[in-house]
């Protein structure tokens, strides 16, 4: 697969929990209280990480990397710190939407 199908691949996934998350949203979890624009922010940070590890070369062991979509530099998670750093992102954005 290349790099413009993967990519390709990973917003249409982003897109459909998306309207999963609105759809519940607005029927069977009306009466309970979720943060969901943290629960998006984590499933993005997810999303990045998988899409780095798909996308960036397995030798490259910096802790900072190309972003795999548009310009500049993410966290690498084939990085142990890196790895680390992204868990506790996620598990910080997932203890504050609760």
């Amino acid at each position: 697969m290349n790099k413009d199908k993967v990519i390709g691949v990973a917003l249409a996934i982003l897109a459909i929990i998306i309207i999963i998350l609105y759809v519940l949203k607005n029927t069977l979890l009306s009466n309970m209280s979720i943060n969901y624009i943290g629960l998006i922010i984590a499933l993005v940070l997810i999303m990045n990480a998988v899409l780095v590890l798909i996308l960036n070369p397995k030798k490259q062991n910096k802790l900072f990397v190309s972003r795999p979509i548009g310009y500049g530099l993410t966290i690498n998670p084939r990085n142990p710190m890196g790895l680390l750093i992204y868990a506790l992102l996620i598990l910080f954005i997932f203890l504050i939407t609760v």
